[in-house]
């Protein structure tokens, strides 16, 4: 069996594989990046809901409900977001 490299996000702590699977739409590899979102505008909290004939149905559709840009964002999670931030830069800056 093949080894397989993980990249781990340090705000979230999702690990995703190194490559990060296929672009369905070019076929081409997706490499894992942490610099693609802009939190001015990106929406950080989404409330979605699945409608149709269930999960991996071609008939299944994702309504997107509601979303909340990282400013509308509670305080608490403002705060944890805030910490963490200041946490990576303090090891990057070492």
């Amino acid at each position: 069996m093949p080894d397989t490299e993980y990249t781990c996000c340090p705000l979230c702590g999702w690990w995703r594989t190194s490559p990060f699977g296929i672009n369905q739409k070019t076929g081409e590899i997706r490499e894992v990046r942490f610099d693609k979102v802009d939190p001015a505008t990106a929406p950080m909290w989404q409330l979605r809901r699945l409608r149709g004939a269930g999960r991996g149905s071609k008939d299944a559709k994702i309504e997107t409900m509601d979303s909340k840009a990282l400013t509308e964002l509670p305080e608490e999670i403002k705060d944890q977001i805030r910490s963490q931030c200041y946490r990576i830069l303090s090891v990057l800056e070492e």
